[in-house]
């Protein structure tokens, strides 16, 4: 006849065994991960340090050329809208008159119609 309470035991025994040396197992990983977390910390803070000291001079390069280019396209804009409100008074016919005096005398040659010589 076969003992089931001793079978009981032995197999709750084994399982008890199995999972103290699963929980030795886990615990072996979980401080090696520290350790590795650590290592790399610092490891990717000496090198982000090294990458920033060797890459500044880039860094302020590329900068300085962005403001150069922002400052020319806002030149660029400026001159383009300059044109544009040239066209559109000409194309308006438009009398140019000094604010200051009305009655100017060289007033007339900023008023007349026609700019060829």
């Amino acid at each position: 006849m076969v003992d089931y309470v001793a079978e009981v035991e032995r197999l709750a025994e084994e399982s008890l065994r199995r999972m103290s040396v699963l929980r030795e197992e886990l615990e072996e990983i979980k401080q090696e991960t520290a350790r590795r977390d650590q290592e790399f910390s610092a490891n990717l803070a000496t090198e982000m340090s090294q990458f920033w000291q060797e890459h500044a001079e880039t860094e302020e390069a590329a900068r300085a050329e962005a403001e150069e280019k922002e400052r020319l396209e806002a030149e660029a804009r400026e001159q383009r809208e300059a044109i544009a409100r040239s066209i559109a008074a000409r194309k308006a016919h438009e009398l140019v008159t000094p604010v200051d005096e009305d009655d100017d005398p060289e007033g007339e040659y900023y008023r007349r119609k026609s700019w060829l010589i």
